[in-house]
């Protein structure tokens, strides 16, 4: 009998491809695509992705996206020291940006995600060393000599962004700032912290009111989010677990580790999306037919073959709360 998974890349357009995780330029660190060169690889395809930036909101980029390009593209903002860290103000920035009418006085309707810091999270910085890494393409320094670069981070190291204090006691702008993403309705993404410090956030953003949250690639050397700790999260069905592609080719975690954490936690509430845009990883749609190859050969018999696309798609949606 001929599997759905026969022939990956038309299931794949059928289904209508969710990305919640997808860089785009211009930024600190060279890029593949600006939002119309997405937008031309994208659109015929007929994918929704969330476009993803570690500096400043893209909320505008998509709307224009929407408007000019054909494109289902959504936008957000990622906490990080460009924006101000945890404010309020952040938040209502991505709202106001958010305007496929230029002319139309009231934001659209559709989702904004933000992301908890990501480069300037504590657990970011303890772990690696820094915020962007020197060695990462067309980063960061701005014209200086590398050499020189690296030197003057090595003598001022990065401050993070604290999200929760030693205790795990919430900063009071952590809470302010979830407050206005409730009343915005937009969706949560844990970024880089720490698992401890997700464990705590996910809680606390559902009791004031988050619609839906995203766990931000949980196998990433900063978070390191056990698959039990997944499974007890995602027992709240608003909650999701992303596995992000690059999080294997980039950083070198083992695929196999996020077909072990979908046999722990179910396949329901998985978005299974790329984290790509780099100009080293593969461009669009090929990155994400790719990583369903090689995903569907370690499941094997694991997840059903519906299961299975939804986690590229259907999961997406509703984690996006465009429905369910």
């Amino acid at each position: 009998m001929a599997s759905r998974l026969d022939n990956l890349a038309e299931t794949l357009r059928r289904a209508g491809v969710v990305d919640t995780h997808y860089h785009v330029g211009p930024e600190l660190i060279v890029r593949r695509y600006d939002v119309k060169s997405l937008a031309d690889v994208a659109a015929p395809f007929g994918a929704t992705l969330v476009l993803k930036n570690h500096t400043y909101h893209t909320t505008p980029l998509a709307a224009l996206a929407r408007r000019r390009f054909d494109a289902n593209f959504f936008g957000g903002v990622v906490l990080n020291k460009f924006v101000g860290g945890l404010n309020p103000q952040a938040i209502e920035g991505a709202v106001s940006g958010n305007r496929t009418e230029v002319e139309n006085e009231a934001p659209d309707r559709s989702p904004i995600v933000v992301w908890m810091p990501t480069v300037h999270a504590k657990s970011h910085i303890d772990v690696h060393g820094f915020g962007f890494d020197p060695s990462w393409s067309g980063c960061c320094n701005h014209g200086a000599p590398e050499e020189e670069a690296r030197t003057k981070d090595a003598a001022q190291p990065e401050e993070p962004v604290i999200v929760f204090d030693e205790d795990l006691t919430p900063r009071p702008e952590l809470i302010a700032t979830l407050e206005a993403m409730a009343r915005h309705g937009c969706v949560l993404a844990t970024g880089h912290l720490h698992a401890t410090e997700v464990m705590k956030l996910v809680p606390l953003a559902l009791e004031i009111g988050i619609p839906s949250i995203i766990l931000t690639h949980p196998h990433y050397p900063s978070i390191q989010l056990s698959d039990e700790d997944q499974k007890t999260l995602l027992r709240d069905p608003r909650v999701f677990a992303e596995h992000c592609f690059a999080i294997h080719t980039q950083d070198g975690v083992p695929l196999h580790q996020f077909a072990d954490a979908i046999r722990v936690t179910g396949p329901e509430q998985v978005l299974l999306s790329t984290d790509f845009g780099q100009v080293v990883s593969d461009p669009f749609p090929d990155g994400t037919i790719r990583y369903a190859e090689l995903l569907r050969d370690l499941l094997g018999g694991a997840v059903s073959d519906d299961d299975f696309i939804a986690m590229f798609s259907a999961n997406g949606r509703r984690a996006l709360t465009l429905e369910g």
